[in-house]
């Protein structure tokens, strides 16, 4: 280019790129879009790694936090101050004495932006005020690691009781960037998991990550540890590399029997991931070659401790190991020990304080969970002392002798509601960095022949078996994950022609599953959930459900099961909601392919006055949040809706609402346009029995139960717009294990058309042709109060690989 010619020709590339790389990350990738020789001398690794450097004083530390957990609080576009105690030489005659200062603007007002968004902010101790760094796409983050190469592991928490956000991230705070760490989202990997096994199954309660840098491959991976102390369970460990189209692996070597936490990360040090048992012991973990040793724990922690183990918590300090212990709540002496001797595997007590003698200023602004060293500060005065990080964004210093000096309050403006949780930090070290991240899984290219004929096999195969077989390679884990893949996957492996897959619903809240195959070999009988919880017919691979007041997402194929949150808690505080089987409903926008989930809930509902109020929300599952929309013209009645083709269908309640001559009215939902209708349904009589929707080979059908003469009559509707019955269903004889009022049509047997039943104590088939009716599976009661509980959940379901609610 020619001005690019005009301006850099004057200087050396070498004296362009010394200039350069005094500036910001964020900078550098702003010059970086300026032609494509800067790109490529910007990016080289030689260059990322001058600037990582030349950019970042050991003896000058950096932190960052994200205190704005509201995501309501508003922010102006400059930097904001926030309440700072400087070094001892360098205090200022206005010292607040530690007070939380107001939010500092340049016109002194508050910025009243329409978009309120949270950020990350950077401060370094005696640089002046808090400066906007990235914004915060995380829920609740909680740096777990210090900065490797600039690039940190942070936990998006889940808070409330809610597992929006949630998940782990690579994310490197210099540049914006993150990189989400696929199947890291809890409860998924820490719920108790069972399998068709005799004896105790395998489950794992217990997980721990970490974040370490190979120096032999130059690649940087994510490991993880799984444990159990509750149920006999191989401890196992898992690798994923960042940058490579890959996924999670097991690694090269069986890791030793331990129980790991959640809250307490390894610590990468010397090329070693340290994961720290509830024991007290300290396994290690080569980046390098994936093998596997232990450490011996520093002394144990003085006196008796009727409060519990005291806490403790590992973290690097001074280029050493650092093993912290302190009472619960701050009820002892604060311990910090150092690997000083790695080799001898020698500690030495650095220094021990007890914050209940600490002057009440400083003891009361430091009240906090969560307290763990971020690094070695040195004042101007040349005195070296431990900086400390907390779970209140708040940041002090502390040496042998003196008490505490706070150097950091966040802004009461900027924090909001700060959440001091006890088991993730709120703040942590912060390097300036260009070191990339790469992808996780990169979308294969279908044409190569080799991945093509892949492909076409394993979408045919059972989604367990593409699961497992997913294990073999890289190649074979990126298809079974790309989401083309997955679609094609859930069309060819449900067009064979074989008996509809049911499974039973053991527990919910865990998504505990039981083939039917398999019923001999329950851990405990299939009627545990007493017929509380609903489920829909599968949609493109997924299934909703209700169970105590509470909406899940499955894929029963795969054992996947997700609470569906609610932006607020009018469901769940309606008792008359709680048992609504019409208030959640399942579609499929084709057009964005992607599930809709739709949301229906009883504000006001009066049987004698036929007054109601119907609030309706609608959300897609892979995305976005809940959005309020117009109501359906017509209340729905208190039974599962369906879908087929585009639209979800709900049964009228005739007793809401004006009267309508009409015998049957159906509601519909069109998924694509977001718009409610009402269809007219057959002439059929509410006096005489249930009227319920369903769908039979993807079209919808109406049953109405016809109690004198105890069947089932199904109707469909014909081109036209008239409806005819297509099934009629005899149950007398079958009467009353099978009666009409008690019996649900699931689904149509595709190999030869028989229908299944499903009354809650029996399963069926009926046989259109002869009249006949096989029973499959039917609960045998002990006495006569177990036969009143003894009601089971059996879900038909489709092979699928779908696991939403994955970021």
């Amino acid at each position: 280019m020619a001005c690019e010619t005009q301006y850099t020709s004057r200087l050396p590339d070498d004296v362009v790129l010394e200039i350069l790389s005094f500036l910001p990350a964020k900078s550098i990738g702003r010059f970086r879009s300026l032609s494509r020789s800067w790109h490529a001398h910007l990016s080289s690794a030689s260059f990322v790694e001058f600037h990582r450097r030349r950019a970042n004083n050991p003896c000058q530390p950096k932190l960052f936090f994200s205190p704005t957990f509201d995501y309501g609080a508003s922010d102006s576009e400059d930097d904001h101050e926030a309440s700072v105690s400087k070094d001892d030489d360098d205090q200022a005659s206005d010292s607040r004495d530690g007070e939380e200062a107001s939010k500092s603007q340049d016109d002194g007002e508050a910025s009243d932006s329409e978009d309120e968004e949270c950020y990350f902010y950077s401060w370094q101790p005696g640089g002046g005020s808090v400066k906007k760094l990235m914004e915060n796409n995380f829920w609740r983050p909680a740096p777990l690691t210090k900065p490797l190469h600039g690039l940190v592991l942070v936990r998006s928490v889940c808070v409330g009781g809610h597992n929006i956000g949630g998940g782990y991230d690579v994310c490197n705070p210099s540049t914006g960037e993150f990189l989400y760490l696929p199947d890291t989202r809890l409860p998924l990997k820490t719920i108790i998991r069972y399998s068709n096994t005799q004896g105790h199954p395998p489950c794992y309660w217990d997980v721990a990550y970490g974040f370490g840098y190979s120096s032999v491959t130059h690649e940087y991976k994510a490991v993880r540890m799984f444990s159990s102390g509750y149920f006999p369970a191989t401890t196992c460990c898992e690798v994923l590399v960042l940058g490579v189209p890959t996924w999670w692996r097991p690694t090269a070597q069986q890791p030793p029997e331990c129980v790991v936490e959640e809250h307490n990360p390894a610590v990468f040090l010397n090329g070693y991931l340290h994961f720290l048992c509830k024991d007290g012991g300290i396994i290690t973990f080569s980046v390098n070659d994936e093998t596997f040793g232990s450490l011996s724990p520093p002394p144990p922690y003085p006196g008796s401790h009727p409060e519990g183990s005291p806490v403790t918590r590992m973290t690097e300090l001074d280029g050493c190991l650092c093993l912290c212990r302190e009472q619960t709540n701050g009820g002892g002496p604060y311990q910090v020990w150092l690997l000083r001797d790695y080799e001898a595997q020698q500690w030495e007590q650095l220094c021990t304080f007890d914050r209940r003698l600490w002057p009440d200023p400083e003891r009361l602004q430091l009240q906090t969970k969560w307290i763990t060293p971020l690094t070695m500060h040195s004042g101007r005065s040349g005195q070296r002392k431990i900086m400390f990080g907390t779970g209140t964004c708040r940041v002090f210093t502390v040496d042998l002798d003196d008490a505490p000096e706070v150097l950091l309050i966040p802004d009461e403006a900027m924090s909001g509601n700060i959440c001091d949780s006890e088991d993730y930090p709120a703040v942590g070290l912060f390097e300036e960095s260009l070191v990339p991240l790469g992808r996780i899984i990169d979308d294969m290219d279908f044409r190569s022949p080799t991945t093509k004929a892949w492909s076409n096999i394993l979408k045919w195969l059972p989604s367990q078996s593409v699961l497992e077989l997913s294990l073999v390679c890289r190649e074979w884990r990126a298809i079974a994950t790309n989401l083309g893949f997955r679609q094609s996957h859930v069309i060819h492996a449900n067009s064979i022609k074989r008996h509809h897959p049911i499974k039973f619903v053991i527990e919910p809240s865990f998504g505990i599953f039981w083939d039917m195959d398999g019923q001999d070999n329950f851990p405990f009988p299939p009627n545990f959930t007493a017929g509380l919880f609903q489920c829909s017919q599968p949609c493109h691979g997924l299934n909703v459900g209700t169970w105590n007041g509470l909406d899940f997402l499955c894929n029963p194929a795969i054992r996947y099961n997700q609470r569906i949150e609610h932006d607020d808690g009018t469901d769940e505080n309606n008792q008359e909601n709680k048992y609504f089987a019409a208030r959640i409903a399942l579609g499929y926008d084709s057009d964005i392919d992607d599930h809709v989930l739709v949301s229906l809930a009883y504000e006001e509902k009066n049987m004698d006055t036929r007054q109601y109020k119907l609030r309706c929300k609608v959300r897609c599952v892979c995305g976005g949040q809940w959005h309020e929309i117009e109501p359906p013209p017509r209340p729905v009645a208190n039974s599962s809706p369906a879908y087929a083709d585009g639209r979800i269908y709900w049964v009228v309640e005739r007793k809401l609402g004006p009267s309508s001559t009409a015998s049957c009215e159906l509601v519909a939902f069109n998924t694509i346009e977001r718009e409610f209708d009402v269809v007219e349904g057959p002439v059929c009589s509410y006096d005489g029995g249930r009227i319920s929707v369903v769908e039979l080979h993807g079209i919808i059908h109406v049953a109405w139960s016809d109690q004198d003469a105890d069947a089932i009559d199904v109707w469909v509707m014909e081109h036209s717009g008239a409806w005819r019955v297509e099934y009629r269903i005899e149950l007398a004889k079958f009467s009353p294990e099978y009666s009409s009022e008690r019996t649900m049509i699931m689904a149509i047997d595709p190999t030869d058309g028989r229908i299944l039943l499903n009354t809650g104590r029996s399963l069926g088939y009926y046989d259109l042709k002869t009249g006949e009716l096989e029973t499959i599976y039917r609960v045998i009661a002990q006495s006569a109060r177990d036969d009143e509980r003894s009601i089971f959940c059996a879900v038909v379901y489709q092979e699928s690989l779908f696991r939403p609610f994955m970021r």
